[in-house]
């Protein structure tokens, strides 16, 4: 059974499948685009921070924890990273189960004051790893707004929590990506963010 089929866990792989909708046409499952998959992985990401807050006092302040949540939205965080390093849609999967395989790991509890950092440094790690094209760490800190020491060691304390493995199957990949691309966005979602 895939992580992300369970239930009952506190970050994103507890969206089940049944929390989704499946398209049934194969062109309708070809023309998924990019900005799609972005919007999944926005509102689930948003989603688990809104259902960990019944959790907010077993929350461990850590290397990746903000006092203060910053002013910039999670999406636009997201859409900021993708816009100055051109990452590929299969490397920003990628990330998001280094996420999930860290929360697991660790039982961490993803919030609006950790996820940015978390989100970062899965980022530059997934980039690092499953892409040809180079970007300094010093250009990536400058993207997600910290000193490049800070980046540098969240770097190193997640890579080490992954166990120093940042190999994903292919199975698991698909089964997130299959996740992503039949989630069927809610209309009045559709049609808040189109205002």
């Amino acid at each position: 059974e895939s992580s992300l089929t369970k239930s009952n866990d506190t970050h994103l792989t507890s969206k089940v499948i049944e929390d989704s909708l499946s398209y049934d046409d194969q062109d309708t499952k070809k023309a998924i685009s990019k900005n799609h998959i972005i919007n999944v992985i926005c509102l689930n990401l948003e989603d688990i921070i809104q259902e960990n807050k019944i959790y907010i006092n077993y929350i461990v302040k850590d290397i990746f924890y903000l006092t203060s949540i910053p002013e910039i939205s999670l999406s636009d965080y997201i859409n900021r990273i993708i816009k100055y390093t051109n990452i590929n849609i299969s490397t920003l999967i990628n990330a998001i189960i280094y996420i999930d395989i860290f929360c697991e790991r660790k039982k961490y509890i993803l919030c609006l004051n950790n996820i940015y950092l978390i989100l970062l440094s899965a980022c530059l790690l997934s980039i690092k790893f499953n892409e040809d094209v180079y970007i300094s760490s010093k250009l990536f800190a400058k993207i997600g707004g910290i000193p490049l020491e800070n980046l540098n060691e969240l770097e190193s304390y997640l890579y080490l929590n992954l166990h120093f493995s940042l190999f994903v199957k292919d199975d698991l990949y698909k089964s997130y990506y299959d996740y992503f691309t039949n989630y069927l966005i809610p209309t009045k979602v559709k049609s808040e963010k189109n205002i």
